[in-house]
């Protein structure tokens, strides 16, 4: 009897994600729908703030929609500097889109949003590669690198986005499946930085990670082990202006089954490959009114202060959402 009730227990977070799976049919219009789900003041208390965000202030929450069948599963997102984000699925697509709020004048209607294919790469019986893209980085030279699920290796697409090259990594062959760079960011002094998802003694909070002097390309990595809220695995991370790194990170609670997140900070400048990197809770997303499958971070510097934008993954379900959420970040409430 324990033993069935265990197994049942394990499949619940399996039948979440799969029972709701809804069948599409093929549909390629451009057109991605913002609807504003943002909680009441009701739903957030008589002080407006909504708890757990520690510095940081909720300024928008929208369910992101699209009639077209490639759109969802959105796992890494990036800053183009148009006033758009470009997204890229694990099913290999992306979406450039502009977010609530940003006016993109110069953009023409027609490019406002693309939905198609993030990596063009045939095979030899003629069809598409399928690339699951967990990460994304935007160069300073316009380049963007992927960092992919169970691959040993990266993806630079150059700036024209012609021409790509797949860039071996050999240590990433010593991480397990399903445990590719989730997490991948290139550090304000150049450096380059990539998560495990699920690598080391998760229980115990330590997570395994590679640090590039260069480029992944043009440098060797160094591990290094990172301390995270236990339980918890990092799903991206981004500098902030004063060069330490904001971590993402989320686990699957069972019951009832959601999901939760956590922002983390931790300083680059302590950064010890021969003892556990530590890190610093800043807030929990863990309320039923905002929580969902955010996998996806970017930090937008603006004069007002950072802006920080989180993207879920629904995994292709009909009871999960693809959410986006705008959070504004008070660089003075940090820890020193």
């Amino acid at each position: 009897m324990r033993r069935g009730l265990a197994i049942i227990v394990l499949l619940i977070p399996l039948l979440w994600t799969t029972w709701g799976w809804q069948e599409v049919s093929r549909n390629h219009q451009q057109m991605v729908r913002f609807v504003d789900i943002a909680p009441s003041a009701d739903e957030v208390g008589p002080s407006g703030d909504v708890t757990g965000l520690g510095p940081f202030r909720l300024e928008g929450l929208w369910r992101m929609t699209s009639p077209n069948s490639r759109f969802g599963g959105w796992s890494a997102m990036i800053d183009v500097g148009t006033g758009q984000f470009l997204a890229f699925s694990d099913r290999n697509m992306r979406v450039r889109f502009t977010p609530p709020g940003m006016a993109t004048p110069d953009i023409p209607r027609a490019k406002q949003v693309g939905i198609r294919r993030a990596i063009y790469q045939r095979k030899r019986d003629g069809d598409w590669e399928v690339f699951d893209i967990e990460s994304a980085v935007l160069a300073p030279d316009s380049s963007i690198w992927f960092g992919l699920e169970d691959e040993d290796g990266l993806i630079r697409i150059d700036a024209d986005r012609a021409k790509g090259a797949f860039v071996p990594i050999p240590a990433l062959k010593d991480w397990p499946v399903n445990g590719g760079p989730e997490a991948m960011t290139r550090l304000t002094d150049g450096r380059w930085m990539l998560l495990c998802e699920t690598c080391g003694a998760r229980r115990g909070g330590l997570h395994l990670g590679l640090v590039f002097a260069d480029t992944p390309d043009r440098s060797q990595p160094q591990p290094f082990g990172i301390e995270l809220p236990v339980g918890f695995d990092p799903v991206d991370m981004a500098p902030l202006p004063d060069g330490r790194l904001l971590i993402l990170t989320r686990r699957l609670s069972l019951i009832p089954p959601h999901f939760e997140s956590r922002l983390v900070l931790a300083d680059p400048a302590k950064l010890d490959p021969k003892r556990p990197w530590q890190a610093q809770e800043l807030a929990r997303i863990d309320t039923s009114a905002l929580r969902e499958n955010y996998e996806a971070m970017v930090v937008k510097l603006t004069p007002a202060g950072p802006e920080v934008w989180l993207l879920s993954d629904e995994n292709g379900s009909a009871i999960q959402e693809t959410r986006l959420m705008k959070l504004r970040l008070d660089m003075a409430r940090l820890p020193h």
